[in-house]
């Protein structure tokens, strides 16, 4: 199972319409950019190799898959 806050989910969104800006590139809708996130998370999880999506994702966020979570009451998981 995949849980990640709201607050995980703009930081990287914010993250990626960084890199694009920084390239010049268009930045993608929020929600677009949640459901390519949730698949390369879950694919991960799944053992996939060779993802290629074309998003990009804080190096802390991607380091924190499989860790353990502390859920703090006023966070709202997906």
């Amino acid at each position: 199972m995949i849980l990640y806050t709201e607050e995980q989910l703009d930081k990287a969104w914010q993250y990626d319409c960084k890199v694009r800006s920084s390239v010049g590139a268009n930045w993608i809708p929020r929600g677009m950019y949640e459901r390519l996130f949730v698949y390369y998370l879950e694919s991960v999880v799944n053992g996939d190799e060779f993802i290629k999506l074309d998003i990009h994702i804080p190096t802390d966020l991607l380091e924190a898959i499989g860790t353990d979570i502390i859920i703090e009451e006023e966070e709202q998981l997906h």
